[in-house]
């Protein structure tokens, strides 16, 4: 973990010529890919339904949560306030 979360979600969001902060699914690719580099306990599951896919993410720990809620806010910048319920459409499972 030798970069800052701020310098983390900027290389992120640069290397996603794709990004855009008001598209949720946008916003679930920098929160997987903080997973992923920060080897968290947390992680996201996807299922596939009739009436589409559903993204649930589970939370490890108070920490790890807090850690994702500061990805998102950088994410999307400071003129909007974003949860991690919103991103995830309320299917937001904490284990801890």
């Amino acid at each position: 973990m030798s970069t800052s979360l701020n310098d983390f979600v900027q290389k992120t969001v640069e290397a996603m010529d794709h990004f855009d902060k008001n598209n949720m699914d946008c916003v679930k690719d920098v929160v997987r890919d903080a997973i992923n580099f920060y080897k968290l306990n947390s992680y996201e599951e996807v299922e596939e339904t009739n009436e589409g896919t559903t993204r649930s993410l589970y939370i490890h720990s108070m920490v790890e949560e807090n850690l994702l809620s500061k990805v998102v806010e950088l994410s999307v910048g400071t003129d909007r306030d974003l949860y991690l319920e919103e991103v995830y459409q309320s299917f937001v499972i904490r284990q801890y």
